[in-house]
């Protein structure tokens, strides 16, 4: 019997179909020589440092570094998925073991840590599949291969996750203890943050300067041979007055007929990126949806970090093309009665390693009978749409451009005029072309009048928004000055397509940035932390430097052994470099919001894990106030407790608020809300304050007064 781990319910319920084995038996599924099962993901993690001694309960700067014989455990909550799959692996029926975890380092380190935890030692086959479809599968199982083929990916998955564990666990810990505040220090998402405070920075620093434009009536725009502008106004205003009711006449007219060649097919970042620009997605978000599409075999694998297909899968595109004439039946129609544009920015074998482009599979043209949520369509929409683009011919069009002389001054314009929508017909209204020709000839003439001066600024760079930063990781060897290290980043980026995103999650949720809109902004905490870090914690160089070294070990020019042992020394250098530094503060400045009711004490804002306390400065040694944003007098009547309204009630012991609802009718009132005498404690024995209601009746009894009046 043969035993099929799979890494997800959903793909084991794939998998079963396809290969016969339809039998329930014990939550698997059984049959055919078969029995499909599933890791529902990581089921073991590496441990703690406190699952190896106590004494790690509490950080302290002698036990730095620590560099245990690692281990594994179960992950909390996983005992029983574990302990079922144990029992399948080591059971006497079973004589072979297929591996069909997700076809990449994560996937393998999901199966070899419990193959290797539960000390099994049966044979293991490899199956290594991009899409969920009954061809592939059954492609992958008639090409199974050895699990050995795969140990050097599976190195370097161990090897990845045992760094990150050194690098995060005892600097989170150094600089915890040095900040006097949890900190948490990663290989990748400090170098992250640190992007995102320096670009940051670039923009306060900024200082815009003016400059001048001076245009024709018809837009053309002055210059000189070099520059485009003016400095000063005086400057433009004197060629202006120069110029101004003189005679214009054409120098050069001069056409061109250029062609804009099509995007790449998506892979998973970029994906990401198109997804948030256009549907404001957040990248966590774009890759829950994939992963959905994925297992209802819409699309491929999404964790792709290529842009291309091989090309034995070149024969199958227009068959994929006819099954997408749901989507556009005229484009499919014409796409193939001219021929599929199938070329090297389709087919590169080369830049293809674990998984191709994402695409849309064999089963496509059922996507209109499968529930699809509006998120998941928008998706859909988005890879179908390239698809066609990508197997599309070049967008053609004409430039003009129109050379002028006023008076020994030169002025020029550009304009573009259709001529083949090719692939733009898949993206009406989103080229800047204005598609009307105007008709000049050299040497006519006309009288140069109305000359406009515009008054410019020179502009800051952008906020990094999800989009553009996960564009600058997949990007990063343009940062980087070491030209070896840059070639061969330019082929990785920093992180990987699939962490991309937890790391943003990530950096988020400790408080180090924030969104504000599309853009991502630094906090104060992550601001403070990169100024006290040593350059090489925090620069891209260190981690694409670690990047370089893993794929080496998955290439087979690299061990684990030895990149293990140069982070341990990197990391035993960080912490001799910062021994005896002083300590320092992440906290932004307490301000503030008025003096406390009980004790005169000032009261501070105070936010953990998206609950805020307003809390008096002696709490709880001396005085228990506090209030809570989400103080339920206030929730059932349809408010949370804001800053600003408690300073109105700390500053006079009363607030007068707008828009409450009543419980009860669903009507909206005002009120004016005090303090009571009266302090209360919840279920969870959170001290709470009590609150009194008055309604406002002065509206009331002028209505009165206005209705005798008029009376």
């Amino acid at each position: 019997m043969k035993l099929v781990v799979a890494e997800k319910p959903s793909v084991a319920r794939d998998i079963a179909a396809v290969i016969g084995a339809d039998e329930k038996v014990n939550g698997a599924l059984k049959g055919n020589g078969y029995i499909v099962t599933s890791a529902r993901g990581h089921l073991v993690r590496l441990k703690d440092p406190t699952e190896y001694d106590e004494r790690y309960q509490k950080w302290a700067l002698n036990d730095l570094p620590i560099v245990p014989e690692f281990e594994f455990t179960p992950v909390s909550g996983a005992e029983d998925c574990l302990d079922a799959l144990t029992q399948n692996m080591l059971s006497s029926d079973v004589d072979e073991i297929i591996c069909a975890t997700d076809a990449g380092r994560e996937g393998e380190c999901i199966f070899r840590y419990i193959y290797d935890y539960i000390g099994c030692t049966k044979p293991v086959k490899r199956l290594w599949i991009s899409s969920l479809t009954a061809e592939s599968i059954k492609q992958g199982f008639n090409n199974l291969l050895s699990s050995s083929e795969k140990d050097s990916v599976y190195a370097a998955g161990l090897a990845r996750n045992k760094v990150d564990w050194l690098f995060g666990m005892n600097l989170s810990r150094l600089y915890s203890i040095y900040c006097s505040a949890k900190c948490s220090v990663g290989r990748v998402q400090t170098a992250v943050v640190n992007m995102i405070v320096q670009r940051d920075r670039e923009i306060a620093a900024f200082v815009k300067k003016p400059y001048f434009k001076l245009k024709l009536e018809n837009g053309a725009e002055w210059f000189d041979g070099e520059v485009d502008s003016f400095a000063e106004q005086s400057e433009a205003e004197t060629v202006k007055a120069k110029c101004e009711n003189q005679l214009c006449t054409v120098k050069k007219v001069d056409t061109t007929l250029k062609k804009e060649n099509r995007p790449l097919l998506f892979s998973l970042t970029s994906l990401q990126a198109e997804a948030n620009d256009k549907l404001g997605f957040s990248a966590a978000t774009t890759l829950t949806i994939m992963q959905s599409l994925y297992e209802k075999k819409l699309l491929t694998y999404p964790r792709t970090d290529s842009n291309y297909i091989t090309d034995d899968m070149a024969p199958k595109l227009e068959g994929l093309v006819k099954k997408v004439r749901f989507f556009d039946e005229a484009a499919a129609d014409e796409l193939i009665l001219t021929g599929l544009n199938i070329d090297t920015r389709v087919v590169n074998n080369a830049k293809v390693s674990d998984h191709h482009a994402i695409l849309p599979t064999e089963y496509i043209d059922k996507a209109e009978k499968i529930e699809l949520t509006k998120e998941e369509k928008a998706i859909l929409d988005m890879v179908i749409r390239r698809f066609l683009v990508v197997l599309s011919q070049e967008y053609q069009y004409n430039e003009t451009a129109v050379i002028f002389d006023v008076n020994g001054e030169t002025f020029r314009c550009k304009y573009k005029v259709p001529v083949k929508l090719g692939w733009k017909r898949f993206y009406p209204g989103q080229d800047e072309d204005n598609g009307k020709a105007v008709n000049y000839t050299e040497g006519e003439s006309f009288e140069a009048k109305d000359l406009t001066i515009s008054e410019c600024e020179t502009q800051p760079p952008k906020h990094y928004t999800e989009s553009t930063l996960l564009k600058a990781m997949e990007n990063i060897d343009r940062r980087i000055e070491d030209k070896e290290l840059s070639s061969y980043v330019s082929e990785r980026g920093l992180g990987t397509p699939a962490t991309r995103a937890a790391i943003i999650e990530r950096i988020i949720t400790v408080g180090y940035i924030k969104r504000s809109g599309k853009s991502l902004l630094a906090e104060e905490k992550g601001i403070k932390l990169i100024d006290i870090l040593p350059e090489n914690v925090k620069n891209i160089e260190m981690t694409a430097s670690m990047e370089q070294q893993l794929a080496a070990i998955e290439k087979g020019s690299e061990t684990a052994e030895n990149v293990i042992a140069q982070t341990i020394q990197k990391v035993r250098d960080i912490i001799t470099l910062e021994a005896g530094r002083e300590h320092v503060s992440l906290a932004p400045p307490k301000i503030s919001l008025g003096k406390c009711p009980k004790c005169g004490g000032s009261v501070y804002e105070f936010t953990k894990n998206g609950n805020t306390v307003y809390y008096c400065e002696n709490s709880p040694a001396k005085c228990f106030f506090r209030l809570w944003a989400d103080d339920k007098f206030f929730t059932t009547k349809g408010k949370k407790l804001t800053s600003s309204i408690v300073k109105s009630l700390l500053a006079k012991g009363k607030v007068k608020l707008s828009g409450l609802k009543s419980e009860r009718t669903g009507a909206t009132y005002d009120a004016i809300i005090s303090f009571s005498d009266k302090d209360y404690k919840d279920a969870k024995g959170n001290l709470h304050s009590a609150f009194s209601m008055e309604f406002d009746n002065s509206k009331k009894q002028q209505k009165t007064k206005d209705k005798k009046k008029g009376g």
